[in-house]
């Protein structure tokens, strides 16, 4: 502890850096040691970094070629995919350090280092291969130099500030809401208006434009599939109003961020105006427009539809920074200061159970919590029972009805010497990379292996097959009270049925008698 006090005095950036690879360290070992297979969506962007390009059906680039550099000199293992995960992470952490460090001082850039890297959702992240991974590294040294850029609008800060901003895009585009951020807060803070207004302004709009370029060029030549797909997640078409869905935004942000922590950042927002303190509420409030925008529109979109608790996770970069200014300020108060303390000590105990629990996944059995891990479990196993019976059967083409289940036998399949897999196409057009990618080619349907996961499709499927019989099951254990499984067919003689409104109906209207 003294040679990290010492260190502390002679040089904060170096202690910061030093104790957050040393947590990067332990997570990367539990990435590396972890016996947990990697989910669906991994095996996803694992088959996207096979072949390189500037977009992707679902998301952007960015996430695939981190994917192609760790693979590329460790192999195709679990632990490969996810290699840069918690790396990636903890240069967010350090980006947020410089941030407080240069928005206020060394000591809050610290407490935003570890507001940061120990929130819940972060250790989750840290051992995953998400798109959350990519993301929020490049907001987060976005928001570095957009504040440098605020404060030096010189042309270096602007072309790093807006360089950042496309990294970011690429990542995913959530990262639009720098842009309204930035917006805002040139509205609200006279430095930040002189900076975007001057010419530099107009370098750092170009230079994320440059970077996010060839993924706007890629869109433009496959009919926008990855905007596309992004409209269609958001699920605007069904909308409907149900303002109780606010209580399960707070609960899953509560997930997120912490919940003492979470309560502290809604419980500051009413006294960042009116403050007297004007150096500091200029700070506050130019950290507030790039947190309020992504939360609460996120908010807004769970009350009309629906939202996943990590899509509010741009608004955390910024919220780590204006609490950990928070709790500088408070933490000598008799009152106040243990709260906070026991909020930051919270996550971290939750974050060190998680990697307990990660490292030894039998432990979430006899802890109870086996059903949070039934994603990254049971994959491998699936695959080699199907790809067992297609070898045994001799079929021509395995099917699955499913795209996390495409996904996850693409994968684990891929050293069997399996029959080519396809995807059944739900819908008239391919609505997700399995379908596109396994589209249905001529012969495959000669004696056809089918896998269902899905019972309330199997009407559907069923009748787009000229001839088809079930010919039993596929049965894997996830916990001790949940089981994976597939029924299987053979079928030949496809070709999909139109999907007008009333056969639709029709088969719905089967389906629940």
């Amino acid at each position: 502890m003294k040679f990290l006090s010492d260190l502390w005095r002679r040089n904060p950036s170096g202690s910061a850096a030093l104790v957050i690879g040393l947590l990067v360290a332990l997570r990367l070992a539990v990435v590396i040691g972890a016996p947990v297979e990697i989910g669906p969506d991994e095996s996803q962007y694992w088959r996207w970094s096979e072949k390189l390009d500037f977009g992707y059906y679902s998301k952007p680039p960015l996430i695939a070629w981190v994917i192609a550099a760790s693979t590329a000199v460790f192999g195709d293992g679990e632990w490969a995919i996810r290699f840069f995960a918690p790396i990636l992470h903890g240069l967010a952490a350090f980006f947020l350090f410089l941030l407080g460090k240069q928005a206020f001082d060394a000591r809050i850039g610290a407490w935003s280092a570890a507001i940061y890297l120990l929130m819940p959702g972060i250790t989750l992240s840290s051992t995953i291969m998400s798109t959350d991974a990519v993301l929020l590294p490049c907001y987060a040294m976005a928001l570095y130099f957009l504040w440098r850029f605020r404060d030096e609008p010189k042309m270096l800060n602007a072309i790093l500030a807006g360089g950042a901003i496309g990294l970011a895009m690429l990542g995913k585009y959530s990262a639009s809401f720098l842009y309204a951020g930035a917006v805002l807060a040139a509205i609200v803070d006279r430095d930040m208006r002189k900076a975007i207004l001057s010419p530099a302004g107009a370098v750092a709009a170009l230079s994320s434009v440059v970077v996010l370029g060839p993924n706007l060029w890629w869109n433009a030549a496959n009919n926008f599939a990855t905007i596309s797909h992004t409209a269609d997640n958001a699920n605007i078409s069904e909308a409907g109003f149900n303002p109780l869905n606010v209580f399960n935004y707070i609960v899953d942000q509560s997930a997120v961020f912490g919940p003492i922590l979470l309560l502290l950042m809604l419980a500051g927002f009413a006294f960042i105006v009116g403050r007297k303190d004007r150096w500091t509420t200029t700070r506050e409030l130019w950290l507030l427009c790039f947190i309020a925008p992504p939360f609460f529109v996120i908010m807004g979109q769970e009350i009309l539809s629906r939202a996943h608790a990590n899509w509010a996770a741009v608004a955390y970069p910024g919220a780590s920074v204006l609490v950990a200014a928070w709790i500088d300020r408070a933490i000598g108060r008799i009152k106040t200061g243990p709260i906070i303390k026991g909020g930051v000590a919270l996550n971290a105990v939750v974050g060190l159970v998680f990697l307990v629990v990660w490292a030894f996944p039998t432990l979430a059995d006899s802890l109870g919590a086996s059903a949070g891990m039934k994603g990254v479990r049971g994959w491998k196993q699936t695959a080699e029972q199907v790809v067992a019976r297609a070898k045994e059967l001799d079929v021509s083409a395995i099917m699955l009805d499913d795209r996390e289940l495409w996904h996850a036998v693409d994968y684990y399949g891929r050293n069997l010497d399996m029959p080519p897999i396809r995807a059944w196409q739900r819908g008239p057009t391919p609505r997700s990379h399995a379908e596109e990618a396994g589209k249905m080619l001529p012969g495959d349907d000669r004696k056809l292996l089918i896998a269902s996961i899905s019972p309330g499709l199997r009407m559907m499927l069923r009748d787009d097959f000229a001839k088809i019989e079930p010919i039993g099951y596929v049965d894997v254990k996830l916990t001790p009270k949940r089981d994976r499984r597939l029924k299987l067919y053979l079928a030949s003689g496809y070709r999909q049925h139109e999907r007008t409104p009333e056969f639709e109906k029709l088969h719905l209207k089967t389906w629940e008698d």
